[in-house]
């Protein structure tokens, strides 16, 4: 192991393990170093180049490194192999699955940061796991017994205010280090839809205006245990848990045209609470063996069980009065046990190896049931597969290498080989097994310490989602889905190809253009039933998908905007497949054309204010069921405003406004008589969703 949280002398000797040139190390060397450096590979950021953001935790300063965005990993896959992050504390790995990378870094506060450090390329020290960039937090001597807080208070457009609070305290006592955290909130909004259907020639049939008023409250404690053992062993404990309880009331207003105007044709309402539980937990052992050789055990347990409804949706007559209801309850529970074991071994100062396996045992039960309620019997109506429980033994061996070939060219290779074995029962009964290779490998190129080429080549395989083995049903959209438990997991070749430049002290642009080989792509297929044709996800053949993603981070001062930055991120997909029912290519379903983020940011020191704005757009997108195909907009994007400032009692006050343009997301469903195939329009249904505008303040510290 190569350092413990906040233990400054591991961090000391991991940092001089790398064998770094003498400007990076700490003590008067590192404090005479500009504010940002970058050599061979290795940039080193100062404290001092963040004065400029204000920032109060750690995660404030890592969001603000040139051309990094912060990454937890593939957590929603399960097992461990995908779910490490792209941020490095005294050189190990902080987070995990049952820890966000996000929670240990709110509670790090700047004062215990002593630098930071993006590692552009691989490094024998460091296992890049998968990303093309790492930061390493080094923090500074004697951190610790220290915490951080930050509350919230949030005006919903629909009236509601919603507090919420985090706080975080770690205390450190000899070789053992305590971290106790807690995220609790409470919000509510109102969710605005405007509906109008249309007969296939165009014809106003009815109008629908919803009012979905919703209130949510969560509760996240946590707490950690970091104990460095000896001198080469550690142990870290991180426990999580979490309680909600989410509630929602929902009325529709139904008219018909009438002459010139419209008439009541009937009333609907729901009511229905969500609420459920989960707590995780993993143990993370490591011990070198040497100088050369050190292990890592890895134990995680995770269980999560919640239950909705029941929830009766409710139709009223304006003349007759109550029609009658369609009743849904819905449980599930979900569990997950992992253990992973690997031993790396540095072979030289060129060659580093790491072997290992893996196992892992999932669970998913999932209950749901659907009754019909006409104001004299209730009746229960009969889904396929609605309760159902999936079981799944899975395992994986791999080995990797990091070879560095010079001090500008370094190659990274892997091959992963997963086999697993799912087991359905309930409504549907079976066993499958799958068993795929997964190899890889990388190239990084340094042509000088500005410019970097990373060339990659690598095969990924989807694992299974469980829900999507169950029925699922969506009364307020008037749409089932039934489970499929035949479907595949989705296999990709990629090849990909990332060039990147970096200018100045905190400039930085990217260009990455990707090829994706998809066999068996998940999408919607059609099932026939003695009840009619429904959607049930799965595999509509092999697709191809091009990709180009250019980010850019710059500061402004050239066009008169003295200590302002701006990040850009664009990105264009081209998708397609041979739609299964029509045989013409189409997008994949859900896919975005193209992307654009902007996010701005201009301090002003001298009086301790700051304001910023960031935007986010993305074209329509389309998305192919059995009987429907339907269109996604959002075509004026989402702009959010903020100012704030540090010039009260030390803390970093920010008033700001998520949703400026909130016009609404738009959508459109075309209804097809029959299959989609045949091309005949049913009817055409056009909604507007809005939540409209949130106000904040928040207010942060440190004690």
């Amino acid at each position: 192991m190569r350092g413990l949280l906040t233990s400054a002398i591991a961090g000391t000797a991991c940092f001089a393990a790398i064998d770094a040139p003498a400007w990076s190390q700490a003590g008067p060397a590192a404090e005479a170093a500009s504010e940002a450096e970058t050599r061979n590979g290795l940039s080193v950021f100062s404290k001092a180049y963040f004065d400029q953001f204000s920032p109060v935790t750690a995660l404030d300063m890592v969001q603000r490194i040139p051309g990094f965005s912060v990454s937890n990993g593939d957590t929603s896959r399960r097992g461990l192999g995908d779910s490490f992050g792209n941020v490095l504390i005294n050189g190990s790995r902080p987070s995990n699955k049952s820890l966000s990378l996000d929670t240990v870094l709110q509670r790090i506060p700047t004062g215990d940061v002593e630098r930071l450090e993006l590692i552009q390329e691989a490094q024998p020290e460091y296992n890049m796991r998968g990303h093309a960039r790492l930061v390493n937090i080094i923090l500074a001597p004697g951190a610790g017994n220290s915490g951080s807080w930050d509350a919230r208070l949030l005006h919903s457009a629909a009236g509601r205010l919603g507090p919420r609070a985090i706080l975080a305290y770690a205390t450190v006592q000899g070789p053992v280090e305590l971290t106790f955290g807690l995220d609790a909130s409470s919000s509510g909004n109102r969710v605005r839809r405007r509906r109008s259907l249309r007969d296939a020639g165009g014809a106003l049939l009815e109008i629908q205006r919803d009012n979905d008023q919703r209130q949510y409250r969560e509760a996240i404690p946590t707490v950690s245990l970091n104990w460095r053992i000896d001198d080469r062993s550690s142990l870290r404990v991180d426990l999580q848990g979490n309680v909600w309880d989410w509630h929602r009331s929902q009325t529709s207003f139904i008219d018909e045209p009438a002459g010139t105007g419209v008439a009541p044709l009937r009333y609907e309402q729901n009511e229905t609470s969500n609420h459920g539980h989960s707590y995780q937990g993993m143990v993370t052992y490591g011990r070198d063996l040497n100088d050369a050789v050190s292990i890592q055990t890895m134990g995680l347990v995770n269980r999560e069980m919640w239950d909705d409804g029941p929830e009766a949706y409710e139709t009223y007559d304006p003349v007759a009065g109550y029609l009658g209801a369609i009743i849904v309850s819905a449980t599930g529970e979900t569990e997950e046990t992992a253990f992973r074991q690997t031993l790396a071994w540095t072979a030289n100062a060129r060659h580093t190896f790491e072997f290992g396996g893996e196992m892992a045992l999932n669970a998913r039960d999932t209950g749901l049931e659907l009754f019909e309620d006409d104001g004299t019997l209730v009746t229960e109506i009969i889904l396929p597969v609605a309760n159902t429980r999936v079981e799944e033994t899975r395992g994986e061996i791999f080995a990797n290498h990091t070879w560095t070939v010079s001090d500008r060219l370094s190659i990274e290779s892997g091959l992963r080989y997963e086999f697993s074995e799912i087991v359905q029962s309930g409504d549907f009964e079976q066993s499958r097994s799958f068993a795929y290779p997964k190899p890889s490998v990388t190239m990084n190129w340094r042509q000088d310490d500005q410019n970097r080429l990373r060339v990659t080549a690598s095969r990924d395989v989807d694992q299974l989602d469980f829900g999507k083995f169950a029925s699922a049903i969506d009364i307020a959209d008037n749409n089932a889905t039934i489970g499929n438990p035949d479907y595949v997991p989705q296999r990709t070749w990629t090849l990909e190809a990332e060039w990147e430049r970096r200018f100045g002290e905190d400039g930085s642009v990217s260009l990455q253009v990707g090829h994706d080989w998809i066999e068996d792509l998940d999408g919607w297929v059609p099932v026939v039933t003695t009840d009619g044709v429904f959607d049930a996800p799965g595999n509509i053949g092999d697709g191809t998908n091009l990709r180009v993603t250019a980010n850019l981070t710059t500061p402004l001062d050239g066009i008169g905007l003295s200590n302002a930055v701006i990040d850009v991120f664009a990105e264009w997909y081209n998708t397609r497949v041979e739609d299964p029912l029509t045989g013409e290519n189409t997008p994949f379903s859900g896919t975005r054309e193209w992307e654009l983020g902007l996010d701005f940011r201009q301090t002003f020191p001298a009086h301790q204010l700051a304001w910023g704005w960031d935007y986010h757009w993305v074209t329509d997108g389309e998305v192919f069921r059995a009987q429907e195909r339907r269109l996604h907009g959002n075509t004026d994007g989402d702009l959010d405003l903020y100012v704030e400032t540090t010039r009260w009692g030390g803390v970093t006050t920010r008033l700001g406004v998520d949703g400026v343009l909130n016009n609404g997301d738009d959508r459109e469903r075309v209804f097809f008589a029959g299959s989609r195939a045949a091309g005949v329009v049913d009817a055409i249904e056009h909604r507007n969703e809005n939540t409209g505008a949130t106000w904040y303040l928040r207010v942060r510290g440190t004690f």
